[in-house]
């Protein structure tokens, strides 16, 4: 899927990011977004309607599903 959008980072706020269809975990060149998504920015899946939080790190992301979204 291709990547729609990308905040530009303020500091002191969590970056909302925007993604056509589930996020890939992994590191640069695998993952969804790593490189730029630190730890704790959420991303929206605006095909699907859900929400996720990087709960990895910013070089390899882990994207977790918030709460139980159906």
């Amino acid at each position: 899927m291709a990547q729609i959008e990308l905040n530009n980072p303020i500091e002191g706020v969590v970056d909302v990011l925007r993604f056509a269809g589930a996020p890939t975990n992994g590191a640069v060149g695998t993952g969804t977004f790593a490189g730029k998504a630190a730890k704790g920015c959420l991303l929206v899946d605006v095909t699907n309607a859900l929400l996720y939080i990087n709960t990895g790190t910013q070089a390899s992301v882990t994207w977790t599903k918030v709460g139980t979204q159906t």
